[in-house]
């Protein structure tokens, strides 16, 4: 995103966009009204734009009468069905689904102007907006890229230019200020010797989904300062998965599968989602990753975390009256135990691998039973349980190893 498009102090190539009413905007005419212009380049299943329209909003009214703004609609990034421009692949994303936003990619400028319209129904969005035509030039010319952006002087140079629009360490602000010797308020620069930490979303670094779904573990990483920045460096220590599946990192944007680590910056008293996917093949299977967080500025401010994936067959596992058995600890290494919370007579247990088959079994008494697992290969089972009193259950067990 950053190699590609124009440089600053490059001469940009002209251009005539249409908005959404088909009113045309040159480049050309709005530069020669002496005001510097701001492109940002955006498509509505592009998350990061999503999460940057309010700061473009506040650009807009602070700057009203010295810059130009607009936005310029290209590809969708993440398109339902179609492949990815950017990662080779259907690359949904999960904040995608969650926010509603599914779009296929689009075939013809109708089709994009519909999604267009959708997004200023659903968004308010200030700047004018401008779509690229259908064979894409804007985007050719200035990307390709989902969230880019360049500021441009009046005689048509490149002032600067963000790979992805105002992403910390850059600052737009900073750079408009600087362009127009104005002060914002906006242009801070913060230290570097703040400190993390990270919790799991759901409390659990595990997704469990059917074979050929995404799986997505959500967590937070919190900068803990409240004076300086955190720079953080995100890295696959280690990819334990099925040949077929694929593994991705998403912090402030999300990465194609084959990027294996990332630095970002988390601002002062800032909070960044962080998700880990598993793109799955069409058989039940399991992988693990264990991702490192790194503070480059403290060595000692540091984790790990595995995150784990498990798709297979639907079954119906688990019964209300797995409520009088405690099993633990799940996940487990060498050992699982079944410890009832009721007097019950002695009954038996049998465990499956995630297919259905029975792989391993044995009897059960009161008040518990401790299960050998070390001989297993790691995976997901389901334990199979009936008591002396007929009462039966099954739950979903992890064994690592």
């Amino acid at each position: 995103m950053y190699q590609s498009g124009y440089a600053e102090q490059d001469t940009v190539h002209d251009f005539t966009l249409y908005t959404l009413s088909g009113d045309s905007v040159r480049l050309h005419d709005e530069l020669m009204k002496g005001k510097p212009v701001l492109l940002v380049g955006a498509n509505y299943t592009c998350p990061v734009w999503r999460g940057k329209i309010n700061v473009l909003n506040e650009m807009t009214e602070f700057y009203a009468n010295q810059l130009s703004v607009f936005v310029v609609y290209t590809v969708e990034a993440h398109p339902t069905v179609d492949i990815s421009p950017y990662s080779g692949q259907v690359w949904t994303t999960s904040a995608n689904e969650v926010d509603g936003v599914l779009y296929p990619q689009p075939k013809t400028y109708g089709e994009r102007l519909a999604v267009v319209e959708d997004m200023i129904n659903d968004l308010d969005i200030l700047p004018t907006i401008l779509v690229d035509g259908p064979c894409n030039e804007w985007w050719s010319h200035y990307g390709p890229a989902p969230n880019n952006a360049y500021l441009i002087r009046p005689d048509g140079t490149v002032s600067a230019k963000h790979g992805w629009f105002h992403r910390n360490p850059d600052n737009m602000w900073c750079d408009i200020d600087s362009l127009l010797a104005t002060n914002s308020g906006f242009c801070t620069q913060n230290g570097n010797q703040g400190t993390f930490a990270l919790t799991l979303d759901d409390g659990d670094s595990l997704a469990i989904g059917q074979p050929g779904d995404i799986l997505s573990i959500h967590t937070t990483i919190h900068n803990l300062s409240s004076t300086d920045n955190v720079q953080l460096r995100i890295k696959k220590a280690k990819v334990d998965v099925p040949k077929s599946w694929q593994t991705a990192l998403c912090a402030d944007i999300c990465y194609a599968t084959d990027v294996e680590e990332t630095d970002i910056v988390i601002g002062p008293d800032e909070t960044q989602p962080f998700i880990f996917y598993f793109y799955t093949d069409l058989s039940p299977d399991s992988g693990f990753a264990r991702v490192q967080f790194i503070n480059l500025q403290n060595g000692q401010n540091k984790l790990a975390v595995r995150f784990f994936g498990i798709t297979e067959v639907a079954t119906s596992v688990g019964s209300p009256l797995t409520a009088v058995v405690r099993t633990y600890p799940n996940p487990a290494d060498q050992q699982i135990v079944l410890e009832w919370a009721q007097p019950t007579g002695n009954g038996e247990w049998s465990m499956m691998d995630i297919r259905g088959q029975s792989i391993d079994s044995g009897e059960l008494s009161f008040p518990s039973t401790a299960i050998e697992v070390g001989h297993l290969p790691g995976g997901t089972y389901i334990l199979h349980w009936q008591d002396g009193d007929g009462r039966h259950g099954q739950e979903r067990v992890v064994i690592l190893h």
